[in-house]
């Protein structure tokens, strides 16, 4: 079954993780992050490449402060290793700048309206208006006129999702110069795309789309970040539709430590996948056992970009040129 958009995430996150809530007040919460300073973002400032991606990591904090400590050297580094097993995607075709941002972490307080979005709670918003500062900060001091790729997951990508909403519908320069945006791992509802002013990627080298996907067996019945209203692509043949791919058609999965972005292995022909019509998962068959964390059986939301690795670098090498050649 497809999760209904109001749900009560922060019901399910008490589920998932299993740990007390605990109510955050604002002054207790860590201060602005200066983007100015490069303390600020994980990755050194680099201009190697033509085209740039501003990449948001997904959830790593329990902090129970109910939002991320980035002046905590623990809780950094576990932003640096999941960039390491994330971000790495896009090394060598693109300059990464990665943000630390003051994100909601699992130990944010449960609202008392069973209908609250995640994106009504004020620890939400505070790492989402990092995200949009820092973008703004890029921009204004970084980005230098070249194109540039947005990237996230879960978390990263609902900051993103409200960074496209809130900048880019109203900015046709800011569509112009978009390769694509990846955003993963949460549910990018055509409301979405049609208050940024993007479409949903239709195949292998458009540009200027959300390139977008929730990954499950084809058993599950879903967890939080697949809800009503999803758009789906499928990284293996870059079809919408419910052509099915074939494990042969995948590159490789490739399989990090998400804690410390230690490498541990990389296995071609991995997994097929089609889309669930229905759920429009993207969903697949595996012949082993993995931890999939707090979530119900068969939600791959962890390896998201790990099953589909290979296929997504080739993809932004073959979105870049594209891009470049128009």
């Amino acid at each position: 079954m497809i999760m209904k958009r109001k749900m009560n995430y922060f019901a399910l996150i008490a589920i998932f993780f299993l740990l007390l809530a605990s109510c955050a007040k604002a002054e207790d919460r860590p201060g602005t992050p200066d983007y100015g300073n490069p303390e600020s973002w994980i990755t050194p400032f680099e201009t190697d490449h033509e085209v740039d991606v501003f990449y948001i990591y997904p959830t790593v904090s329990s902090n129970e402060s109910g939002n991320m400590d980035i002046s905590s050297e623990a809780e950094r580094a576990l932003a640096r290793g999941i960039h390491e097993a994330q971000a790495s995607v896009f090394r060598g075709s693109a300059n990464i700048y990665a943000p630390y941002y003051r994100q909601m972490s699992t130990g944010a307080r449960i609202p008392d309206d069973p209908n609250a979005l995640a994106t009504d709670l004020e620890e939400f918003k505070q790492g989402a208006g990092d995200v949009k500062a820092a973008f703004s900060y890029y921009m204004e001091n970084l980005n230098q006129g070249r194109p540039f790729i947005l990237a996230g997951h879960s978390q990263g990508t609902m900051a993103l999702i409200e960074l496209i909403k809130e900048e880019f519908g109203s900015s046709e320069a800011l569509r112009g110069k978009l390769v694509a945006a990846y955003l993963i791992g949460y549910t990018v509802t055509d409301e979405d795309l049609a208050l940024s002013g993007l479409t949903a990627a239709q195949g292998e080298t458009d540009t200027g789309v959300v390139v977008t996907f929730n990954t499950q067996s084809e058993t599950s019945l879903g967890g939080p970040m697949l809800m009503a209203g999803a758009n789906c692509i499928n990284p293996l043949n870059w079809k919408t539709d419910g052509t099915p791919a074939e494990a042969g058609l995948n590159r490789g999965a490739v399989f990090f430590n998400d804690s410390t972005g230690e490498f541990l292995r990389e296995v071609p022909a991995y997994c097929g996948g089609v889309i669930d019509l229905e759920t429009v998962a993207l969903t697949t068959t595996i012949g082993e056992e993995l931890e999939i964390g707090p979530y119900p059986e068969g939600v791959y939301h962890r390896y998201d970009y790990a099953f589909w690795y290979r296929n997504l670098e080739e993809n932004v090498k073959e979105r870049i040129k594209a891009y470049l050649l128009d």
